[in-house]
């Protein structure tokens, strides 16, 4: 029997390879190596799975946001956590790029509930950012002239465009180069909002 976040990181991982749409019942059975009816009375169908699986996600991403803040050195422990998330082996490339971004995508084929979930999850995940960025403030390694919501809406922003850039990337250097750029760009002048 496996515990409920065994359960979840494997769902992740198989949603994250195929997405919403492609997965079928059967490629969750088998990935949970469960039997129908055990996996019926976890969970009611692939949509409720599917919201589990975003809340697990979110939840993840804000634990790993939230211990960035806590560190010390801020900008070492923001600059890791971006490579740790946007680089990774060829086999795993796909984790390169957000779960919740490609579960956007195909956000129509959504039930309501997962629907409402991803857009929980967005929000949950800005919030890891404004807290970020507010640490950084409270450290005095950023202006604190602007409002943390405005850096840590910025910190998102770069956050998804470097995970995409990161999935079609060749050179693993040029995403780190990028994530330093992030830094450089992280201490400089903030136009005034």
């Amino acid at each position: 029997m496996y515990e409920p976040n065994t359960l979840l990181d494997k769902a992740t991982e198989l949603f994250w390879q195929k997405g919403y749409q492609a997965t079928s019942m059967r490629d969750i059975q088998q990935a949970l190596d469960l039997r129908p009816g055990s996996l019926y009375s976890r969970f009611q169908g692939k949509s409720e799975l599917f919201e589990k699986v975003i809340v697990h996600y979110a939840e993840q991403i804000l634990a790993r946001l939230e211990q960035t803040a806590q560190s010390e050195d801020g900008f070492e422990a923001t600059r890791d956590m971006f490579r740790q998330e946007l680089i990774k082996p060829a086999e795993l490339r796909y984790q390169r790029q957000c779960l919740l971004l490609n579960a956007l995508a195909q956000s129509s084929k959504l039930e309501d509930r997962a629907a409402q979930a991803l857009e929980h999850a967005m929000a949950k995940m800005l919030q890891g950012f404004i807290g970020l960025a507010a640490a950084l403030q409270e450290k005095s390694l950023i202006s604190g002239e602007v409002a943390p919501a405005q850096v840590g809406q910025w910190l998102q922003i770069q956050f998804v465009g470097l995970r995409n850039a990161a999935y079609f990337a060749n050179d693993d250097e040029q995403v780190m180069y990028f994530i330093d750029k992030l830094i450089i760009d992280l201490q400089s002048e903030w136009p005034a909002s």
